[in-house]
């Protein structure tokens, strides 16, 4: 059984297309589930959950609780009820985007091969996306080109400080999701903090196409930005602090520190220091563990920031 996890806030005006797409799936309806929560939206998402739980044919499951977790927590708590749902498989949803026909299809075969080669490892399966406006005209064909992301680059130390796994196109086995324990607040997002737990314990896949349209409009979460260097500028002024990726390495840290082989932890151990370090110090351990972003102008304004 695989169960789509899909979280809604202030969803509404994209909410019922996104559901559609899941309800035409080329794999057979009877065989996943959709497990549903609206995170105490104030528009009304609420009430297309429960008119699309009365039409569709699907297996629906819309829980009760509204409560404003935020969207980690919120996704934590469907992964929790997908486990209780004893769902082998676990796939995530956001609310605005449309998927393809055949993406369930698609993830599920490539899952299944990589279980032919690592049985009951920890694993998780990804993919491109087409980057599209809010009326669906396509701005990019590829995601990963469009954010200039190497989705190759998969090993704990490529996940400190850029995450190259997209949430939506995720899916994850059972024993990943045991793994994962929890999502905490320190976790940048939900679907980075799972990268980093199954690139440590488990292995990662990508499918080098896209699977679903990225709808990209003015209430986005999280957007994206073509990778050039006006997106660079405006990151460079915006000085992000180093802080939040600290935190989240230091938190992983805590978590998994005794089940960690010794190159992770030593790694972590002295990333965690980094704020106390010399500029010298600093830029000689992110070349020690190869600390990088993706692209050449992105690593220069980390050693900048260092």
């Amino acid at each position: 059984m695989i169960a789509i996890c899909l979280s809604s806030y202030n969803g509404e005006q994209f909410l019922q297309e996104q559901l559609r797409s899941i309800e035409k799936q080329s794999f057979g309806l009877e065989n996943f589930v959709l497990i549903v929560r609206d995170d105490g939206s104030t528009d009304a998402s609420f009430s297309v959950l429960q008119d699309f739980v009365n039409y569709t044919s699907l297996n629906v499951k819309l829980l009760r609780d509204r409560t404003n977790l935020g969207v980690k927590k919120s996704f934590e708590l469907l992964l929790s009820k997908a486990l209780e749902a004893d769902a082998q498989y676990i796939m995530f949803c956001d609310q605005d985007d449309v998927w393809n026909q055949d993406k369930i299809e698609k993830s599920l075969s490539k899952m299944q091969e990589m279980e032919n080669k690592y049985s009951e490892m920890p694993l998780l399966i990804h993919g491109d996306l087409q980057v599209v406006s809010d009326d669906l005209s396509v701005k990019a064909s590829s995601f990963w080109k469009y954010q200039n992301v190497d989705p190759k680059k998969d090993t704990f130390n490529h996940f400190i400080f850029k995450n190259s796994v997209t949430g939506c196109t995720m899916m994850i086995n059972r024993e990943l999701a045991k793994k994962v324990k929890k999502i905490p607040n320190e976790a940048i997002m939900h679907d980075w903090w799972i990268a980093m737990v199954a690139s440590v314990f488990g292995k990662i896949a990508y499918i080098d196409e896209p699977l679903m349209l990225y709808r990209q409009h003015g209430g986005n979460d999280t957007g994206a930005k073509k990778y050039g260097f006006r997106y660079i500028w405006n990151r460079f002024l915006a000085q992000d602090s180093l802080d939040k990726y600290i935190q989240q390495a230091k938190c992983f840290l805590d978590l998994y520190e005794n089940e960690l082989d010794a190159a992770s932890k030593q790694m972590l151990q002295a990333f965690t220091q980094f704020n106390s370090l010399s500029k010298f110090r600093k830029i000689v351990l992110l070349f020690r563990y190869k600390l990088w972003k993706d692209g050449f102008v992105r690593n220069v304004g980390l050693v900048s920031m260092a």
